[in-house]
C-alpha cells in the first residue's frame, strides 16, 4: 500500500495524477488528484476518470499449416470486463500554459473482482483519467491499480473454495500416513505471516530425505482447452534427513507469505484454487502428498 505519482504528456497535454494509496478495497474509493497543462492551450468537452477492469485468458487452438500438418498454438484473449466512469469536469478550455488541478474520487465495484498475476488466468486494474475532445485525439493518463481479495468476500461465499479450505485445521491421508495441518489465520493472506502446526502419524517409520510444506496456487482458463499452471507460493522444510515417523507427533512452523497476488478468485473466463502439500520425500520411490485446501485473500483489513 502506498501513494502514486505518475506524469504523461498526451497529445498536448501534460498530466500528473497523485493517488492516496495504489491499492483499494472492493466497495470504497479510489482517491487522488490530477493535474493537467497544455503549453498550446486545448479544449475539450470533458475530464471524465473511470476504474477499468481488464480480464485475460489463455488456450490452446489446433490449426492446420500450409503443409497440411495439425499444429497447436497458444491463444491469448483480452476483454474490457467493467469500466466505471466518473465526470470530474464538464467543457474545459485550458489558457497556453495553464494549469488545472481537479479532485478525483472513483467508485470500486462492491465485488471487484480482485488483481489476479498470472499467465493462463489474468485480471488488471487501470485509473484513466482523459480530456475527451471532439474531432480530435482523446488525451488521457492511465495507472494500474491493485483491487484487493477482502477476507469478508471469501467467508461470504462470493467466491465457491473447498469443502474445508476456511477451517484453521483440516485432516488429510495418504496410504500410510495421516495429517492434522493446522494454519492460523485462514485465510492465509499475501506479503503476510502464518503459524501452523503438523500434527501427523504414520504405519510405521518412513526413511526419508526430508518433509517439507508447500504452498501452491493452480490457476486455469475455464474455456474449452484452456491453459492451466501451477505455482509454487512459498516452501518450508519441516524435518531433515532420516528416519521418520511412527507414533503421532506435532511439528510447529511459521511462514512469511511473499506478496505475490495470486487470490482465491473466480472470473468469467477463469479461477484458481490454493491448496497446501505436506510432501514425505522419499529417495527412491514416490513422494508421498498429504494435501489440504486452503483460501488466500490479499487483504485482512475487513
Amino acid at each position: 500500500m502506498g501513494a502514486t505519482v505518475a506524469q504523461v504528456e498526451s497529445h498536448g497535454v501534460d498530466w500528473e495524477l497523485r493517488l492516496e494509496r495504489d491499492d483499494v478495497l472492493p466497495g470504497t474509493t479510489v482517491k487522488g488528484r490530477v493535474a493537467l497543462a497544455a503549453p498550446d492551450g486545448i479544449a475539450g468537452r470533458g475530464i471524465v476518470a473511470a476504474l477499468v477492469a481488464t480480464e485475460q485468458w489463455r488456450y490452446r487452438e489446433s490449426y492446420t499449416d500450409s503443409q497440411g500438418h495439425v499444429q497447436t498454438r497458444t491463444v491469448t484473449t483480452t476483454d474490457e470486463l467493467l469500466r466505471l466512469p466518473v465526470q470530474l469536469s464538464g467543457p474545459i478550455t485550458l489558457a497556453p500554459g495553464e494549469r488545472r488541478e481537479l479532485d478525483l474520487e472513483v467508485p470500486v465495484a462492491p465485488l471487484g473482482p480482485a488483481t489476479l498475476e498470472a499467465n493462463a488466468s489474468r485480471l488488471t486494474w487501470d485509473l484513466e483519467v482523459k480530456l475527451d475532445r471532439e474531432g480530435a485525439f482523446d488525451s488521457k493518463i492511465v495507472v494500474p491499480v491493485r483491487v484487493l481479495q477482502p477476507t469478508a468476500l471469501l467467508r461470504a461465499g462470493v467466491v465457491h473454495v473447498g469443502e474445508f479450505a476456511l477451517y484453521e485445521a483440516a485432516d488429510s491421508a495418504t496410504g500410510e500416513a495421516r495429517a492434522t495441518l493446522e494454519i492460523k489465520p485462514m485465510p492465509i493472506c499475501i506479503g503476510a505471516p502464518i503459524d501452523g502446526a503438523l500434527t501427523i502419524e504414520t504405519d510405521g517409520e518412513l526413511d526419508l530425505q526430508e518433509v517439507r510444506l508447500e504452498l501452491r496456487v493452480k490457476v486455469k482458463a475455464t474455456v474449452p482447452s484452456g491453459e492451466e499452471e501451477e505455482l509454487t507460493v512459498w516452501v518450508g522444510r519441516l524435518a531433515g534427513e532420516g528416519r521418520f515417523g511412527g507414533a503421532s507427533r506435532t511439528i510447529p512452523f511459521r511462514a512469511d507469505i511473499p506478496a505475490l497476488y495470486l487470490p482465491t478468485i473466480e472470473l468469467p473466463h477463469g479461477r484458481t484454487d490454493a491448496t497446501c502439500h505436506v510432501i514425505l520425500a522419499k529417495a527412491w520411490a514416490r513422494d508421498a502428498h498429504l494435501v489440504r485446501d486452503v483460501a488466500i485473500c490479499s487483504t485482512t483489513e475487513i
